[in-house]
């Protein structure tokens, strides 16, 4: 992934002291073209109409999770305190280093792209993406570590080179790094993610379903050029405008393109996209800041949680159906399917098949307190805390 220059040293010297050392390698295997427009360094996706019919969107959660971790070393000062605390306390507490060096990225601004897979599907289970990471080619790791450590994310030649760390990981083997970090994402995303992500995940879909929206109303590149502030459709070109102090600028033909909205970002980033002949090739992935999707009434004009939604709460101690949460609750089967829609969208309630039947389940910890109610989805604070 390719951001704007940042750095991690204090989080790697908190999670590993005294983790950097020299290093003496090159990399030949990674070309770039180099250049300037107006002062601003751009990635240019070349698409033509097959490549526009290979537009998709996904949600992914290993890619919430890399995002994080992006965030934790570019520019943490964007989360929230409540964020950071999470995010460096379980990577300290479960002493992810290796994780927090790679994830992060170095202070030349590419994090390596493997540790967000491909999405195979619009929704991918975190089981099946941290297989994908466990499972890298061996390829793959060795041409994107490499240009990592050879000037892209660490300079050999300055007095920013690769962490000790991350070579010697390297030394037991492209194997064994990818199932390292895999572990160590699993471990991450357990400890920060998976509590908030049924409530970050009803707000990327929601995300999706907005722009599935625009894109019903204004075209596809009009919906695009809404998705970023750096990011523009121009001239048959899906165009991403870097940070300011960005070394990269790269040109490419891609014959589709994956756009993940994410809940922690606030520009366009670049992943995955390479010219021809690089190994294991991937599909171009833009990840983009998800919009403030007024997908519930916001607190502060309607509570999330009113009486008619306690009472459903409160019958889904165990999983029931529609038509059962009906009939104890005196009501139509549309009425209680619409609020039921509204609970689960914000991640209070889950939502299985069973046979012919859909059945609900009020997640741990989804009833406020006697005085209390549950914050509306449609803001960043809310997520973010």
């Amino acid at each position: 992934m390719i951001t704007g220059p940042g750095f991690l040293s204090r989080l790697v010297c908190a999670v590993n002291p005294g983790n950097t050392t020299p290093i003496d390698r090159s990399n030949d295997s990674i070309v770039f073209e180099w250049a300037g427009e107006g002062g601003a360094l751009v990635i240019r996706i070349r698409l033509g109409a097959r490549g526009l019919g290979g537009v998709r969107f996904a949600v992914s959660p290993v890619g919430s999770a890399k995002d994080l971790l992006s965030i934790i070393g570019f520019s943490r000062s964007t989360l929230t305190p409540a964020w950071r605390t999470r995010a460096t306390g379980a990577l300290s507490r479960h002493r992810l280093g290796l994780l927090a060096v790679v994830g992060a990225g170095g202070p030349l601004g590419y994090t390596p792209d493997f540790l967000r897979p491909e999405p195979p599907a619009f929704l991918t289970d975190i089981d099946t993406a941290l297989q994908q990471i466990a499972t890298t080619p061996q390829e793959r790791i060795r041409y994107e570590l490499t240009a990592a450590i050879s000037g892209h994310s660490w300079d050999p030649a300055s007095r920013h080179p690769a962490p000790r760390q991350l070579l010697q990981a390297l030394d037991r083997g492209e194997d064994h790094f990818a199932r390292r970090l895999a572990d160590e994402m699993a471990r991450f995303w357990h400890a920060a993610l998976a509590p908030s992500w049924p409530a970050i995940r009803a707000r990327l879909e929601a995300d999706v379903t907005a722009r599935a929206l625009e894109i019903a109303r204004c075209g596809l590149a009009e919906a695009l050029n809404r998705l970023a502030p750096n990011l523009e459709w121009r001239d048959g070109e899906l165009v991403v405008h870097l940070r300011p102090g960005g070394i990269h600028h790269l040109t490419l033909d891609a014959e589709a393109v994956i756009m993940t909205p994410s809940a922690f970002v606030d520009r366009a980033l670049f992943c995955a996209g390479e010219p021809p002949g690089v190994p294991a090739p991937r599909t171009a992935l833009i990840v983009y800041p998800a919009a403030q999707v007024d997908c519930l009434p916001s607190a502060q004009d309607r509570p999330l949680i009113g009486a008619m939604r306690l009472k459903l709460l409160a019958e889904l101690s165990q999983p029931r159906s529609t038509t059962e949460l009906a009939q104890r609750l005196h009501l139509s089967p549309a009425t209680v399917s619409y609020h039921l829609q509204i609970l689960h969208r914000a991640g209070l309630v889950t939502r299985t098949r069973q046979s012919r039947h859909v059945l609900y389940q009020r997640l741990e910890g989804a009833m406020p307190g006697p005085h209390r109610s549950a914050p509306a989805m449609t803001g960043r604070t809310h997520l973010l805390e």
